[in-house]
C-alpha cells in the first residue's frame, strides 16, 4: 500500500485540513469536510497524478484513508 504520511497529505491537500488531524480509519463518518464533492475530487486528483481510470466501485470506495490507500496501492501494482 501507499505510505500513511503521503495519503494524509494528499487526502488533507483535497480536505482543506490539516494532515496530523487524520487517522487510517478516517473517512466521511468522521471528518466534517469529506463530503461527497470531495470524494469526486480525490478520484479525479489520482486519475489526473497517476494515470488511471478509476471505475464507479473505486470511487464509490473512497470512504476511507484506507481505503483510498487501497485504491492507490491496486492501481500502483498495473
Amino acid at each position: 500500500m501507499a505510505p500513511l504520511p503521503e495519503v494524509l497529505v494528499f487526502i488533507a491537500s483535497v480536505l482543506q485540513v490539516d494532515p496530523s488531524q487524520l487517522r487510517e480509519d478516517d473517512g466521511t463518518d468522521t471528518v466534517p469536510a469529506w463530503d461527497s464533492l470531495k470524494t469526486v475530487m480525490m478520484a479525479s486528483m489520482i486519475e489526473i497524478n497517476h494515470g488511471v481510470t478509476l471505475d464507479n466501485s473505486e470511487m464509490e470506495r473512497l470512504t476511507t484513508v484506507r481505503a483510498v490507500r487501497e485504491v492507490l496501492a491496486r492501481h500502483a501494482s498495473r
